[in-house]
This record gives structure tokens, C-alpha cells and sequence, in this order.
């Protein structure tokens, strides 16, 4: 079932997550069906990571059986979670570990697929930010409560109960913290502002102090390496937290940066004309809803001009 061509790995691994997601939610498993899960998810961290995926698609669609369906959390300051039932085998603390389903008190995905401003929400006592195109699951056993993050950006602050956080093969761990976590390809960025994190991953482990800015990068057949960390400012750590509240703080950023930004929250896509202008540099402070806002005074900052399509906004000079 699993023997794939290099060509074909990557669609015959979505295929495959699809099958189990469709099947655990469909029925409880078979003891040897639950043995090939396992050594599916066991043999290659990316069959993790499309399981997760699968199941992320499988939740935001609301494409399950009637008896799984429960209400998905308000987004509203800070509103309780709503405990969402999906896994048979949960991801749980530790380097890409499945806990055993008796272990797992509650379990529940969080997905914002679309373009929206972040939603923040509490957890046991702890704030999570989910930002848009973000994704993650989270579970909970007797002694600490778990995360794995399937992509984008959460940001976390970690008050009143233990957190486990898993990335790929990488895991994090804290008892107090306040920290975001963003998954650009390969590359995990960790911007811990207080507190402290224990990292591990299969051949190593490290403390993390703050306030640091760490880069980590993890391929599919390597554990994670730390390849850069940088001290963060006061300052600048009130600027990499905006994102929680809505607002993008710009100190110096060039126009491809700031139009990637928010490009993340609107229908409307910003477009650049010519590489130099790409590269003129602007600051300011804005909300990320408000996309008309930016361009108008971004043209005015940088003497360019601007033009509105049906679903594009041209930057030209």
C-alpha cells in the first residue's frame, strides 16, 4: 500500500493520510488496522505531517459522521475551547509520539484557513493566538496538555498548566512562557519573549532563555539543527507580538515585506511592479484587516502610485 515512486510519494502520502483520517472517524479501529496506523505514522515524519493536514481539511470542511460533531470554539477575546473529539491516535508530548488513546483527556483541532484576523482563545488557563492559514491540534493527558503544530503561526502564553508543543521532529516544552512558533517550510522560527523552553529533538537537547529570537531548520531525514539566535529588544518584541492583536508594526520594513504580511488576511492581493520599488523601505503601524488603508498611505510614503483591480492592488511608480 505504501511502495511509492519518488514521483508519485508526495500525492500517494496525501492518499494514504485520506484514507486514515476518513477510517478513524468512521469507526473505531481494528487492532491490526491500528498496528499499520502506528507504523504508517512511525515510518516517515512526513506521514505525520499528512495525517495532520488530512485531518486539519477533514475538521474545516465539518466532513465527519454525526456522532463526532460537536460545536467548534466562538472566536471572541479570549472564549473557553471546545472540546472537539478527532483523534484515535493522538499526538501527544514527545518527539513525534502517539499516546495511547485511554491516556487522552480531551483533543480538538483549531483551523483558520481563511483570511482573517488572528482569534485568540484560553486553555486551561493559557492563551493561544491562532493566526490565519494556521493550523494545530491539541490534547490533553493527567499531567500537561499538548500541542502539534501543522503550519503557520501560534502564538502561546503559558500561565497555569505544563505545555508540550511538537514541530515536525522537533519538541518544546514549558511550565511558563510567552512564545510564537511559525513553521515556514523546513524552517521553524521561535520567538521567545519570557520565560523558558526545553527543546528536544531526537539526538539532542537544549534550554531556551529569553528574550531570544531562535531560527531552526529540519528536514525530512534529519533532526532539527539551531541555526541562528538573536537577541530581541524590548521594542522589538512589542512589534513581533502585534500580529496577536491585529496590527503590524513596520520599523523599516521593505514593501515586499509588508505587502506579505498582509497579503495573509485579505481576498484582495497586493502586487509590486518593478524590483526596486520592492525593495523602498517603509514604517508605520496598521491594522492587518485594513489592506486600503496601507496602500494608500504606503503610496504616499513612498511616492509610488497605486491601482485597484477587480482582486489586486498595483504598487507602481
Amino acid at each position: 500500500m505504501y511502495s511509492t515512486t519518488s514521483q508519485t510519494d508526495g500525492q500517494r502520502r496525501k492518499e494514504d493520510a485520506a484514507h486514515w483520517v476518513a477510517l478513524t472517524d468512521a469507526r473505531a479501529l481494528l487492532p491490526d488496522e491500528q498496528k499499520q496506523l502506528d507504523d504508517w505514522l512511525q515510518a516517515d515524519t512526513r506521514n505525520l505531517g499528512a495525517f495532520v493536514q488530512a485531518k486539519s481539511i477533514y475538521h474545516a470542511l465539518d466532513y465527519r459522521s454525526g456522532r463526532h460533531i460537536a460545536a467548534a470554539p466562538v472566536p471572541a477575546p479570549s472564549p473557553p475551547l471546545a472540546r472537539r473529539h478527532f483523534l484515535t491516535a493522538a499526538c501527544a508530548a514527545g518527539v513525534a509520539a502517539l499516546v495511547a488513546p485511554k491516556a487522552i483527556t480531551e483533543h480538538f483541532s483549531l483551523r483558520h484557513r481563511g483570511r482573517q484576523a488572528p482569534q485568540r482563545y484560553e486553555w486551561h488557563g493559557n492563551q493561544i493566538t491562532v493566526d490565519a492559514r494556521s493550523g494545530a491540534y491539541f490534547s490533553s493527558t493527567q499531567h500537561h496538555d499538548a500541542i502539534l503544530i501543522a503550519d503557520g503561526r501560534i502564538g502561546l502564553q503559558i500561565q497555569r498548566h505544563p505545555l508540550h508543543v511538537t514541530v515536525g521532529t522537533m519538541w518544546l516544552g514549558s511550565k511558563k512562557a510567552d512564545f510564537d512558533i511559525s513553521v515556514q517550510g523546513s524552517d521553524v522560527i521561535v520567538a521567545l519573549y519570557s520565560g523558558a523552553l526545553n527543546w528536544k529533538s531526537p539526538d539532542k537537547s537544549l534550554k531556551l532563555t529569553s528574550p531570544n529570537i531562535l531560527l531552526f531548520s529540519q528536514g525530512s531525514k534529519s533532526s532539527p539543527v539551531l541555526v541562528s539566535k538573536q537577541t530581541l529588544p524590548d521594542d522589538d518584541a512589542f512589534a513581533h507580538k502585534a500580529w496577536r492583536d491585529g496590527q503590524i508594526i513596520m520599523n523599516n520594513y521593505t514593501l515586499t515585506e509588508a505587502v506579505n504580511e498582509f497579503n495573509r488576511y485579505s481576498d484582495v492581493q497586493c502586487l509590486i511592479a518593478s524590483p526596486a520599488l520592492a525593495q523602498r523601505r517603509l514604517s508605520g503601524s496598521f491594522s492587518l484587516v485594513k489592506l486600503h488603508d496601507f496602500a494608500q498611505a504606503a503610496a504616499l510614503l513612498l511616492n509610488c502610485k497605486i491601482r485597484q483591480e477587480k482582486n489586486t492592488i498595483l504598487f507602481y511608480s
